[in-house]
């Protein structure tokens, strides 16, 4: 059950734990993985709001390539 960072805050934690019964370490373990999936994207997305206001046009162009890379790479990993 992937987890938006837009939705992690309406969270059912509660009924979130109940996907994974008696296992808080196997909780765990999924939400790290959703987290390393989204890393990429996160980092690419950071890199260009950095460059976008220091006003470098060149980062800016190079970043928002990485993103569109890090974005197209977690929807082949989701849909396969």
């Amino acid at each position: 059950m992937p987890i938006s960072p837009a939705d992690a805050c309406d969270l059912d934690w509660e009924e979130f734990a109940e996907a994974v019964p008696g296992d808080p370490a196997r909780l765990v373990e999924r939400m790290r993985e959703e987290l390393r999936e989204l890393e990429p994207v996160v980092s690419a997305a950071t890199l260009a709001t950095v460059a976008f206001r220091m006003r470098d046009e060149e980062g800016l162009v190079s970043a928002l390539r990485a993103l569109t890379e890090a974005i197209e790479e977690l929807e082949r990993r989701r849909a396969g």
